[in-house]
């Protein structure tokens, strides 16, 4: 008789940010109106964040994938297609609420392209509010929605400059913040990777993403143990798509793409199972190995220099493929 290995893969691994103590989002600071320099005005926004949820609801009404790709792109429209696919094979949950009400917009100021926008939206039923991250990759481009976090439960977002002048975005290697923005997904990828006892763990603030990415880590490696094999997980980061975003204060908001990889393999004649929600995904068929992909957006605070440690203040954790190989 073959053995089975239980994999506990998104229902361990998937990170479910819930409300237990609301994050602060603090109003956009005022500006002058002779110091406008924002990329768009509020009129603009007014009509960015409507065309962008009519197209998203329309989407969601019929779980389409292919009715996104004008105001919802790029990993917004994977993320969104497999949580169709979960939807359609009985995992009701599946489909992310993204409340349309905006408790606070954040725009680039006039300068270099992409240009990127960001709400913060109001707290949907039973979880924290939502970080969006919209992009302008050019001047004749619209305003997309390109990803999202959950804020992290307790978490305080920094004051930003208001639509009026909107914030400066830093190059990755900006000095104008230490650590560098760079410096700082560099460093807490080798922190995801190594573990809690990594030598970067003091270098970041207590988060909620890594502990539980650290937690399903263990659980999935005992289990792996268990069908005499082996469990490993890497973590990239997608360089080319992170954003930095000057705060009001003279620190940055980073938004921080990554992609997740959990591969369990088992041996002696074991075979691996997953749970049904993921089975709508499977790419062949179940043996020995499987591995599940996630990605993943990390938003981190880094704060003026001096006045603490970066911090993360929204991360989610999208599955968005299931392989078995």
């Amino acid at each position: 008789m073959r053995r089975q290995a239980a994999v506990a893969g998104a229902a361990l691994a998937g990170i479910a940010l819930l409300a237990g103590c609301t994050p602060a989002v603090p109003e956009p600071v005022a500006a002058p109106a002779a110091q406008e320099s924002s990329a768009i005005t509020q009129t603009q926004i007014d009509r960015i964040v409507p065309a962008t949820f009519a197209e998203l609801q329309a989407a969601d009404k019929a779980k389409d994938p292919e009715l996104l790709g004008e105001r919802v792109q790029g990993a917004a429209v994977t993320v969104r297609g497999v949580q169709y696919e979960l939807a359609a094979a009985g995992d009701k949950s599946a489909v992310e609420k993204i409340p349309e009400a905006q408790q606070a917009v954040y725009v680039s100021a006039e300068g270099v392209f992409p240009r990127i926008m960001v709400g913060v939206t109001e707290a949907p039923e039973d979880a924290t509010p939502l970080v969006l991250l919209w992009e302008q990759t050019d001047i004749d481009a619209d305003y997309a929605l390109i990803d999202w976090a959950h804020m992290v439960p307790g978490a305080t977002l920094p004051a930003m400059p208001g639509p009026a002048v909107g914030s400066n975005q830093l190059p990755l290697d900006s000095d104008a913040v230490d650590p560098t923005p760079r410096k700082v997904v560099r460093d807490y990828v080798k922190l995801l990777r190594q573990g809690p006892k990594s030598e970067f763990a003091d270098e970041f603030a207590a988060d909620t993403y890594r502990a539980r990415l650290f937690a399903a880590r263990k659980v999935l490696t005992a289990a792996a143990k268990k069908g005499d094999g082996s469990y490993v997980d890497t973590v990239q980061a997608r360089v080319d798509e992170t954003f930095a975003m000057a705060t009001a204060d003279g620190g940055a908001l980073v938004f921080a793409p990554l992609v997740v990889t959990s591969s369990l393999r088992v041996k002696g004649g074991a075979t691996v199972s997953i749970s049904d929600a993921d089975k709508a995904l499977v790419k062949g068929k179940l043996k020995d190995r499987v591995t599940h992909t996630y990605r993943d957006l990390v938003v981190f605070h880094v704060p003026a220099d001096g006045q603490g440690k970066p911090a993360v203040v929204a991360a989610d954790h999208h599955l968005i493929k299931v392989a078995a190989q």
